[in-house]
């Protein structure tokens, strides 16, 4: 019996000595698995360190290496450039030099030659390379405070453009269908489709090519109209005996909105009358390429069949934005039965037919309180002049207006520098 015990003893004292060899083993293995883990992470974050030390150096390196590029290479320049780099020389010289500047309607023009050597630019060979160039800045004076630079260069294949040059080219005049027609020693754009956009080189909006006058300036109208809607006048009409405004420009409300959207002061701390801001129509580095002209204010008859700006031109108003005259917006139509306002045919193939209504300058002979605004519907119509239309405001761009680049499409405007 007791042997029996003893040897049960034996076989569980072997046993409880293998469990704690095994467990010995266990722990020793963790360990050593611990410390294999560790090593592994050390290695691999000292590989990721000096993988993240070889990319920062690679950069630095391309860094440096193109600083050295910079230092010894030159610029390109194209004419576009050549012609802002004149512009801004200039720009500095009549700064440094204000008794320079041009008085009231006189142009001043500067060479290139004379801003290089008085260190406002270098020679033009330092820019347009292997090419025989010569440059100069026409300034002159915009308002009472502003003046206008035009860059003029010339080289042997290339020459500064002007847009009305651009425009008036003979490969453009048509004598049929859609485009450009000389008439009355003018050139007028008809139809619904015609390439006549145009924008600046500092915006987005788009103007269109109403025409282009006898001595060389640019009418541009609006493509968009205004966000809000005005009243073109609502004054007491004594002949009427109403509130229904008096058709006189020169004193209406709509000749104050027009010098406000000139003048960019249209917004919400105004008189409620303007509802809310007015988007900026004109920045001040476009104001400088617009030109003052007279606007053909005068009345119009329902049955006038002038289509020269006789009736609307005999009453003008000296202005830098106006209102289309009504004479334009059927000249614009190709139809040959819009001969008169009261004939709907000339909203017939007509750019200038839109889906609001939008005003024009041009009040009716027949009825003090009535004004000319073409309807939704595209014709031409006598409305009261305190109901509410939109505006599509007009500009002239000078005979020196530049041309950057394009053609006069919708999605390749004529760009005017």
């Amino acid at each position: 019996m007791n042997n029996k015990n003893e040897l049960t003893s034996t076989k569980e004292e072997t046993l409880d000595n293998e469990v704690d060899t095994v467990n010995e083993e266990t722990l020793k293995q963790e360990e050593n698995n611990k410390t294999n883990d560790s090593s592994n992470s050390n290695e691999f974050r000292e590989k990721m360190i000096k993988m993240f030390g070889i990319v920062i150096l690679a950069l630095i390196v391309v860094l440096f290496v193109g600083f050295v590029i910079s230092l010894f290479s030159h610029k390109k320049y194209t004419y576009a450039d050549v012609e802002d780099v004149m512009k801004d020389a200039a720009i500095a010289y009549f700064k440094d030099n204000k008794n320079k500047l041009p008085k009231s309607s006189e142009i001043v023009e500067i060479d290139s030659n004379v801003l290089a050597n008085n260190k406002y630019m270098k020679t033009l060979d330092k820019y347009l390379k292997n090419k025989e160039c010569s440059g100069k800045v026409s300034v002159e004076k915009a308002d009472s405070k502003s003046y206008s630079y035009t860059s003029k260069l010339s080289c042997s294949d290339y020459t500064t453009t002007k847009l009305y040059a651009e425009v008036t080219k003979s490969d453009n005049i048509v004598t049929d269908g859609y485009g450009l027609y000389k008439a009355n020693n003018e050139y007028v754009y008809r139809g619904s489709k015609v390439n006549n956009y145009v924008r600046f080189s500092d915006s987005d909006k788009l103007w269109r090519i109403v025409r282009v006058t006898s001595n060389n300036e640019i009418v541009l109208i609006s493509e968009d109209k205004t966000k809000n809607s005005f009243s073109w006048d609502e004054r007491y009409n004594s002949q009427y005996d109403n509130n229904y405004g008096i058709n006189t420009y020169k004193n209406s409300s709509i000749f104050e909105v027009m010098k406000k959207l000139y003048s960019n002061t249209l917004n919400s701390d105004e008189e409620n009358y303007y509802n809310n801001e007015e988007t900026d129509i004109l920045t001040d580095e476009e104001k400088t390429k617009i030109v003052k002209f007279n606007v053909c204010v005068g009345q119009r008859g329902n049955l006038d069949t002038t289509k020269d700006g006789s009736s609307e031109c005999a009453t003008v108003d000296s202005t830098k934005m106006s209102l289309l005259s009504v004479y334009d917006f059927m000249n614009a139509s190709l139809d040959s039965n819009c001969n008169s306002t009261e004939k709907p045919d000339c909203q017939n193939y007509n750019y200038l037919v839109t889906n609001y209504n939008y005003w024009l300058a041009n009040g009716s002979l027949e009825n003090s309180s009535k004004v000319y605004r073409v309807t939704s519907y595209g014709y031409l119509q006598a409305s009261y002049a305190n109901i509410e239309s939109y505006i599509r405001p007009v500009i002239h761009l000078s005979e020196n207006t530049m041309l950057e680049k394009g053609k006069g499409t919708k999605s390749n405007p004529y760009v005017v520098r």
